[in-house]
């Protein structure tokens, strides 16, 4: 019984040796063209330490498997290179734009400049100040004026107006649309600042109001207080 416990601990032992000298034989910096398979390998763990990628090691060898066996021996193609990472222009989006328009404006179509915004859930939804890819050598289009700043004091200043509109008013991040923050209630009084008095071009106005809390990193807000039918929803009325 010892004599068989000896031999067993000695085949153990030989294992754990030849695998220990596979992975320091297999610690090299750059491989050899051809590789043997050992024990454990994975096309993953080659192509990482080979400096290659998976896809570059099947296309050397055709009628590789996703499966690898010890003893089988692999060509490892060189000079690979990675492809390069995409590069892709920037627009500000505008007051009025919509993906089809900025389409238009250079040449590609509405489902290309999705295609590289992923961050766009819905593409009939953009908003005014937010920063959109444009595909790879589309230049950005400049872009279509569509309102002056009404009203700009030298300084700003603040009055207060009353919200009249019986149903509240949202508060978004940007003039003309953007994400709501938050929301004003009927007859509640806000702090406006009258050196941010914007028109549009269909007759809307906005105001940059205070906010009672910071959200999402500002401590203010837009809100609409006439509409393009010259409906007004705030006292005093800001035109």
């Amino acid at each position: 019984m010892s004599k068989r416990n000896f031999q067993i601990i000695v085949v153990l032992v030989l294992v754990v040796t030849s695998f220990a000298s596979a992975g320091n034989a297999r610690a090299w910096g750059n491989c050899p063209s051809y590789i043997t398979v050992q024990w454990g390998d994975t096309l993953g763990g080659i192509a990482l330490l080979c400096g290659t990628t998976v896809d570059a090691i099947r296309a050397a060898n055709p009628g590789l498997g996703w499966w690898l066996y010890a003893g089988q021996v692999l060509y490892i193609p060189t000079g690979y290179t990675p492809p390069p990472a995409p590069t892709y222009g920037t627009y500000l989006v505008q007051w009025g734009d919509t993906l089809g328009k900025i389409a238009a404006r250079t040449g590609v179509s509405w489902r290309d400049i999705w295609a590289v915004n992923p961050q766009i859930k819905d593409p009939s939804l953009i908003y005014a100040g937010q920063v959109i890819n444009l595909p790879s050598g589309v230049s950005a289009p400049s872009p279509v004026p569509v309102y002056p700043p009404y009203q700009v004091p030298a300084a700003d200043s603040y009055s207060t107006l009353k919200i009249t509109y019986k149903y509240g008013l949202y508060i978004r991040n940007a003039p003309g649309g953007g994400d709501i923050v938050s929301s004003a209630v009927y007859k509640t009084y806000w702090k406006y600042n009258t050196g941010t008095i914007r028109r549009f071009k269909d007759g809307s106005v906005w105001v940059e109001v205070k906010m009672g809390e910071r959200i999402n990193g500002s401590w203010t807000g837009w809100i609409l207080v006439r509409d393009n039918l010259y409906k007004y929803f705030t006292d005093p009325q800001i035109d």
